[in-house]
């Protein structure tokens, strides 16, 4: 004991002493890796290692205290900041979702008219901005806010999965050499057949399986199609999780990204860094996660060997139809960009999350307010069949959209755009930005090597931005409406975040969105069980990615 009392002496007079981050974490990671080292290598049974393993969690305790319950930076104390431990009680044993967080805590201080606030996330105390006007500094002044590091969380199930190195986490030279194979790869790629081709096994499955009147948790069923998209889209790998409910692939995915959401290990990273030896479901998890890198491994090498040996080839194939990963393999055949392995699988784990998690949270989210609104619904499926059925004629078969008829879908685009704002994936941006000077946003002085964040959430529910902002309204995305008059332009409206580091692959989302939610509209008429827990309002979880719960989904009509 008198190990432990004297080492967290240490710590607290270090916080005394100290009030530089980086120091402080240097200081504290040699202090658990001392910790550690001792505890793994020392005998089970021996008192030097329940010791050493005590001031090790002691020192996590602590950082946690250090990071989180404090107040802000004094040099942060001018914005208006939200209290940890009643923030942190709501969000972990409360368990409030994303929207209620944001009306108690942070909405409030936006009416006030502050265009931020501060708050204690997983890297420490960051600047949340949420104006457009901030938003737009933040996005295209990337040498004022390039991404913050990200190196202290690697040992995370997530970070395992897209590692360091990707195309969202990287800065200046080595970002741009993501960007050089994989911004190709997306504007020369839109499976818009694939799209079409997963939609139509989703009907040929539910006329097997369902009635003409039936209800289904339709999360859990845009999760099987987005994973076989991203799948196939993404590396020409087939999942078959919407034929296959038991699919062993989905299975091993969802273990690895339930995993990464485990709210104790988002909150202590700490522990999953140095205590893994001493949890062995946390190890299982590691585990099956590699499984899962090491059959990507194995799809990138076979494809590798394949394109090489049939790349002097004709190949009739369109660009727009081949899979992500063969359009990059081929730019690197031609010369024109190169990854290391490892960033390669890095890149494709960004976008197998990217493309599967956020693209089924944002048709769910869809599908719910078509059906809590009928007449959007209806004025939404005309549109569909005038632009799929132009003679007038609805024949009773799938029509599959083709690229051109996707871009006719003017007011389903509305409906897509509106969903994005008032029920977006993402809550804020995933990597922070750290500023390399002082600088001002929104007439408030934020200082180097402060951490900011654009909250997207609340930037779409400002009420000083958007009028009603928690009213489903497509009519807002309408030619000449509030998104073009009053919001401010583009960087009100940021589901995808703007500037040089927009999402790569926004349209290849807009693009399934369209096709899937055009092929329901024209197959199925559907509303609300009458029981739904989702009648007052979309309900999420609280993570920054905000998936819907249990949105049961009556389809009381099949069309054809």
């Amino acid at each position: 004991m008198s190990l432990i009392k004297t080492t967290l002496t240490q710590c607290s007079d270090y916080f005394h002493r100290h009030t530089d981050w980086s120091r402080f974490m240097t200081w504290y990671n040699e202090q658990v890796e001392k910790a550690t080292s001792v505890a793994s290598t020392t005998a089970p049974t021996s008192k030097t290692k329940r010791l050493a393993l005590g001031v090790a969690i002691s020192l996590t305790i602590l950082y946690s205290v250090y990071r989180h319950v404090s107040r802000p930076p004094r040099q942060l104390r001018h914005i208006p900041y939200i209290n940890f431990f009643t923030f942190s009680r709501r969000f972990i044993i409360s368990k409030w979702t994303t929207a209620k967080l944001a009306r108690e805590f942070e909405l409030p201080l936006l009416k006030d008219g502050n265009p931020m606030f501060v708050r204690s996330d997983k890297f420490g105390w960051t600047v949340h901005v949420c104006t457009p006007d901030a938003a737009k500094k933040v996005f295209l002044k990337s040498d004022l806010f390039p991404k913050a590091n990200q190196s202290s969380a690697n040992a995370s199930i997530i970070y395992r999965l897209v590692g360091t190195s990707n195309i969202v986490f990287e800065n200046g030279d080595e970002w741009r050499k993501h960007r050089k194979l994989v911004n190709p790869a997306f504007h020369r790629s839109m499976p818009i057949q694939v799209f079409g081709q997963v939609a139509q096994q989703v009907f040929t499955h539910l006329d097997k399986t369902q009635p003409n009147d039936f209800t289904l948790d339709f999360g859990q069923l845009t999760e099987r199609i987005t994973i076989d998209v991203i799948g196939r889209a993404g590396f020409g790998f087939d999942f078959n999780s919407v034929l296959d409910d038991a699919s062993p692939w989905k299975q091993v995915y969802d273990t690895v990204i339930n995993g990464h959401r485990d709210p104790l290990y988002m909150m202590l990273p700490s522990l999953e860094k140095y205590f893994l030896w001493m949890l062995p479901k946390r190890q299982r998890i590691h585990a099956i996660t590699t499984k899962f890198l090491t059959m990507l491994q194995q799809i990138i090498d076979n494809k590798r060997l394949t394109l090489r040996e049939k790349y002097a080839t004709a190949d009739d194939i369109d660009d727009s139809e081949k899979d992500l990963l063969t359009l990059m393999l081929e730019s690197e055949l031609r010369g024109e960009g190169v990854l290391t392995d490892r960033e390669l699988l890095n890149d494709i784990g960004i976008f197998f999350i990217a493309g599967h998690d956020t693209t089924s949270t944002a048709l769910t989210a869809a599908v719910y307010y078509l059906a809590k609104h009928p007449d959007i619904q209806e004025k939404a499926r005309q549109e569909v069949i005038g632009i799929l059925c132009p003679d007038g004629m609805e024949p009773p078969i799938d029509i599959l959209p083709t690229a051109d008829q996707v871009k006719k879908f003017n007011y389903l685009n509305q409906v897509i755009k509106e969903t994005l704002r008032i029920n977006g994936p993402v809550v804020s941006l995933v990597s922070p930005r750290l500023t390399t000077n002082d600088v001002t946003l929104s007439n408030v002085l934020i200082p180097k090597d402060t951490l900011v964040n654009v909250n997207i959430y609340d930037l779409h529910h400002n009420p000083n931005v958007w009028m009603k902002p928690d009213v489903f309204d497509p009519e807002r995305f309408a030619p000449g409406g509030e998104a073009d008059q009053q919001a401010g332009g583009g960087m009100a409206w940021i589901p995808f975040a703007n500037g040089q580091r927009m999402c790569v692959g926004n349209m290849f989302s807009i693009n399934e969105q369209r096709v899937l939610l055009a092929c329901l509209l024209r197959k199925y008429q559907w509303t609300l069980p009458t029981d739904s827990i989702h009648k007052e309002e979309l309900i999420t979880t609280n993570s920054n990615l905000m998936i819907p719960q249990d949105v049961r989904i009556r389809f009381y009509k099949k069309r054809y």
